[in-house]
């Protein structure tokens, strides 16, 4: 603000003179403020986990890619980067619909549907002046949106449950075999809204053999044949790194996190492309392709040469970008 000021007091002096020293007419006002909006750079909040880093890394691409300038702003905290958004110290950030439900909207229990779960947090952030980009709702891990929410993994071929591919045929596979073991973490598993809610809701045994294990230990116990199933999320980088798989929860036990841009409804007025240019996010991302993106990242790969690769794959598919080659 102090810029745009200091930028307006010195052409209205101009302006008084009516031709600046080569003759030429000086610039308005008006024009004045309009440069500064256009090379003023979209602000893109990022969190402090790779994830939402990652993601904030694609949206400055995309916007990159739009001719927009924009640059990454880090936060320590996602509830700070939710409130710098709210106050305008950023223009636009990588979101979840569950988090947003709980942290923001302060509701328990958020849902399992991801239709509800993106309806109730657009319209309570459209009276807030905060425009969540709406995704195709389609189904399967490969196909949007993404949904960052807790997730049963298990090992890929050739392990005997690599054929499995929801909750469901998970929950056969548990009564098939009582000593079938499950890890998952302390917490959840002894919670009764936690592992308890979930087998009840799958109709399995509720003494089902349960391993005790955070999420870094849940990938390596699975790999060793610990155990049928382990929890952790369903973009877990690691997991899509070693080759294990989430389940689908098919009977939407777990709350929905999708994953979405959203913006300031200001910032799009003064960048009416913005919400085009982040489009492709919203409706091609899907939960295998941040997964795979998060492998990457996972195993050493600069976060910045993955986000200029799921760039070019994000307009590639989406045909909304003309992106020209170097």
């Amino acid at each position: 603000m102090v810029v745009v000021l200091a930028g307006c007091t010195a052409n209205a002096a101009d302006e008084d003179a009516g031709v600046d020293d080569g003759g030429a007419q000086a610039p308005s006002t008006e024009d004045a403020a309009a440069s500064e909006v256009e090379d003023d750079p979209v602000r893109v909040a990022a969190g402090p986990d790779p994830e939402t880093a990652l993601l904030a890394e694609v949206m400055v691409g995309l916007l990159e890619a739009a001719d927009l300038s924009a640059e990454v702003v880090p936060f320590p905290d996602a509830r700070d980067s939710r409130q710098a958004l709210e106050t305008g110290e950023v223009d636009a950030r990588p979101g979840y619909t569950g988090e947003t439900w709980l942290e923001t909207l302060e509701r328990a229990d958020p849902p399992g549907d991801g239709r509800e779960s993106f309806d109730a947090v657009q319209s309570h952030d459209a009276g807030r002046g905060i425009i969540w980009l709406r995704p195709r709702f389609l189904d399967g891990l490969d196909e949007p949106p993404a949904n960052a929410t807790f997730a049963f993994v298990v090992a890929g071929p050739p392990s005997v449950d690599a054929g499995l591919t929801s909750v469901s045929q998970l929950a056969t596979r548990l009564s098939e075999d009582t000593e079938a073991t499950l890890c998952v973490d302390q917490d959840f598993a002894s919670r009764s809204d936690g592992l308890r809610a979930v087998l009840a809701a799958y109709s399995v045994r509720s003494d089902q053999p349960v391993l005790a294990a955070e999420p870094d230990e849940v990938v390596a116990a699975v790999l060793a044949g610990d155990c049928v199933a382990g929890l952790t999320t369903a973009t877990d980088g690691i997991v899509w790194a070693v080759g294990l798989r989430p389940l689908v929860d098919d009977l939407q036990v777990f709350p929905a996190f999708l994953v979405l841009p959203h913006l300031r409804e200001d910032a799009a007025e003064e960048h009416p492309q913005l919400r085009e240019a982040l489009g492709p996010l919203a409706s091609h991302l899907s939960t295998q392709r941040l997964g795979e993106w998060n492998a990457r990242v996972a195993v050493g790969e600069p976060l910045e040469q993955v986000a200029e690769d799921a760039v070019a794959a994000l307009a590639e598919e989406s045909g909304a970008l003309d992106l020209a080659d170097d």
